[in-house]
């Protein structure tokens, strides 16, 4: 037994460890440049997420309220026609069908978040009322105050918000 070791070469060149300091460094700004295009990316798309639900949500809206406007007159005949059933007709089983349906239709814009627009008895607000006309009262507590809903105006709530769909023209007591 001989004692003879193998020795490995050991690499103390200058210039090969200036080229595998060179190639790391290489590597090592190679990483970084895809690492930041990685978060430039990822930015990017959950930018465009964002855009994409907020889009989504406001074109859900905008059909709800083009569906709403359209069902609106059928929702005001019903309620003029109640308006002028006399007490007789009311109790009579048509005019009784026709006030189940005013309130299905009420019922149901409500879960979809439009609300009919209250009025009667309050001041006019210009963002919900239309005046369409001033009419002479005796009571004086109802002077510059909604006497009349001639036409129910809707809102759509929003979380806080509320929109108007359809301004209540009313009659202001004067």
């Amino acid at each position: 037994m001989s004692n003879t070791k193998k020795s490995t070469p050991k690499i103390h060149n200058d210039a090969e460890i200036q080229r595998l300091q060179s190639l790391l460094q290489e590597k090592e700004e190679i990483t970084k440049k895809a690492q930041l295009d990685y978060i430039n990316l990822k930015t990017d798309f959950d930018f465009l997420v964002r855009q994409t639900q907020q889009k989504e949500h406001s074109l859900h809206q905008d059909i709800l309220i083009k569906v709403i406007k359209k069902l609106l007159p059928f929702i005001e005949d019903l309620r003029k026609s109640l308006i002028h059933l006399t007490d007789q007709q009311k109790a009579d089983p048509l005019g009784g069908g026709v006030q189940i349906i005013y309130n299905k239709f009420i019922s149901a814009l409500a879960e979809f978040q439009v609300f009919p627009i209250e009025s009667e008895g309050l001041e006019p607000n210009t963002f919900f009322h239309e005046p369409v006309s001033i009419q002479p009262t005796e009571n004086k507590k109802l002077k510059g105050k909604i006497i009349q809903v001639f036409e129910q105006g809707f809102y759509y709530k929003n979380g806080e918000e509320k929109m108007v769909i359809l301004p209540s023209k009313v009659v202001i007591g004067s």
